[in-house]
Parts: structure tokens; sequence; C-alpha cells
């Protein structure tokens, strides 16, 4: 497909360029939340682009896989939807692995020029269906925590 977007837009959020996505890792750009920080499941500002990218080789050690589940309209404005899964079969930070599968789904639009090059990007999912699977291990070292961090808060 020729060079990545320009600029990728997460959820109608602010716009990420492909050099900041690539300094702040890919992950950290698309999965920043605006819950307040105390309830917030990913704090991509105390992450690095490879600490993320190592608990996520971690947490999925058979891959990640990235499809796309069906395409809606032709270039140059192209429309699909995706899917993102994995087996969770190793930790996630203190959260034991449930061995089921993990998935979430997505829309994108990419808009392409007459070369088929890439120019803008825009994604929208909901990360809460990729943290909800992960979170749902048990917590190691806390045999009272539940799987939910926002009722955590509340004790």
């Amino acid at each position: 497909m020729g060079k990545p977007p320009n600029y990728e837009a997460v959820n109608k959020g602010r716009t990420v360029s492909y050099e900041e996505a690539l300094k702040l890792g890919r992950f950290n750009s698309f999965l920043k939340n605006p819950l307040p920080e105390e309830f917030q499941y990913f704090k991509p500002q105390e992450e690095t682009s490879e600490s993320t990218h190592n608990d996520f080789k971690t947490c999925f050690p058979r891959g990640f896989a990235w499809e796309v589940i069906e395409v809606y309209s032709p270039p140059p404005l192209i429309a699909y939807k995706f899917r993102h899964w994995g087996f969770f079969e190793g930790p996630y930070k203190s959260h034991s692995p449930t061995g089921e599968m993990v998935e979430f789904f997505g829309m994108g639009i990419l808009k392409v020029d007459s070369s088929w090059k890439a120019e803008e990007g825009h994604v929208f999912f909901d990360p809460a269906e990729l943290f909800g699977g992960l979170l749902k291990g048990k917590k190691t070292g806390d045999s009272s925590a539940s799987a939910c961090p926002l009722f955590d808060q509340l004790k």
C-alpha cells in the first residue's frame, strides 16, 4: 500500500501524525482514553512503545492478529470493518491469563491517492472491549481484588 497515512484520528479524538504515533508507540497512541486518571485501565503516559509491545507480546504469546472483516466502499475513501484478536495465555501486568480469546471490533476509513498511497486514516473502536478481556484475569498477589478496576476504586 504505500507510505503510512499522514495522520490518524482515533475515535474522533486528537489526530496523531505518523511520526508521533511511532514515537508514542502505535498501541499507546490508539489506546488513550478520556477517563479521569484514577479510572484509567491503560495509562499511555506511563508506558513506552517497548513496554506496551512487551506486555502484549507476553499476554498474547501466539500473536494478536488483525484482520479486515468487510470492505464497504471502494477507493479513494475506503471504509472497512476490522477485528483484532488473540488468546490471553500469558499475564497482563498483574492479571493472570484466562486462556480465553480476547477480541474487539472496529471500523476504519482510509483515504488513498490515485497511486493507492495512504493519505489519511481514521479508526473507531472501544478499547474497553480489549481491556475487559485482559482485566478478567485474577489479579495476582491480591485475592480480594475484583476483575473490575472501577469496583476496586470504590472499596
